[in-house]
């Protein structure tokens, strides 16, 4: 494989040239090819995805290029429509991102929500969405990325709250991944993660609830067992000899 700037040998996992310092982009990496069903980054010469086992049948899919810009890599790198199952998203061919509109990304969520674990497990969420987060390159731009569609900041989002996938949102027009965040964000919802966290979300509230009824609260002298009444006339009678003496002593 070599670098299409300076025609450089590419290092085997690099994700830069080491001789001009160019960026491979996922075609270079041999990522060019997204799963239909799980929407992980695959090799295009795979037969198989192999996160999930789906018959690959290539097609040619390179879609057009678009005016919008690349978040990661930059404004001057223009993004190209790529459609996925029964919906079209915009990607990036050099760092593998992929923007969604709101409803697109909702229709896949939805999808992943009817597959979704009825009994999730807690280990196989952690030990699975651990090596879904690790990224396969370095990414370029600023922490906060313009949005592609009206280039105010976008806020980044932890989805679902602890799925520990970091998304970049904007309100109204849709969210940007980077390379494998969105197969890892859908693979968290299949593995049971909503109804996880809306399972210990609830038992906090059970928690919470149960705290506050045991809480102690103050009690009046009239409450506390054995005091009657001559027990608080001889304590007040003993308070206020100890005043006079402490006063005749200031005296």
């Amino acid at each position: 494989m070599s670098c299409r700037s300076c025609g450089g040998t590419r290092a085997e996992g690099a994700a830069a040239c080491a001789y001009c310092g160019s960026d491979f982009t996922i075609h270079e990496q041999d990522l060019d090819t997204i799963c239909p069903a799980c929407f992980a980054r695959i090799s295009d010469s795979a037969r198989f995805c192999h996160h999930c086992a789906t018959p690959i049948q290539p097609e040619d899919d390179a879609g057009d290029l678009t005016e919008r810009g690349c978040p990661a890599c930059g404004g001057e790198h223009r993004l190209r429509s790529r459609a996925l199952g029964a919906t079209t998203a915009l990607e990036c061919d050099r760092c593998a991102g992929l923007w969604l509109g709101e409803e697109a990304f909702r229709s896949l969520s939805d999808k992943a929500r009817v597959e979704a674990e009825p009994f999730p497990d807690a280990r196989a969420i952690r030990d699975t969405m651990s090596k879904a987060r690790k990224p396969i390159a370095r990414q370029a731009g600023p922490l906060y990325r313009p949005c592609p569609v009206c280039a105010v900041r976008m806020s980044r989002m932890n989805f679902g709250k602890q799925s520990g996938v970091l998304l970049d949102r904007c309100p109204g027009h849709g969210t940007w991944f980077d390379a494998h965040e969105l197969d890892a964000a859908l693979a968290w919802v299949k593995l049971g993660g909503e109804k996880q966290s809306a399972e210990e979300k609830a038992r906090h509230e059970r928690e919470r609830a149960s705290i506050d009824k045991i809480r102690v609260q103050p009690k009046a002298p009239e409450d506390v067992p054995g005091m009657n009444a001559s027990h608080r006339e001889s304590e007040g009678d003993w308070l206020m000899a100890l005043f006079q003496v402490l006063g005749a002593r200031i005296k």
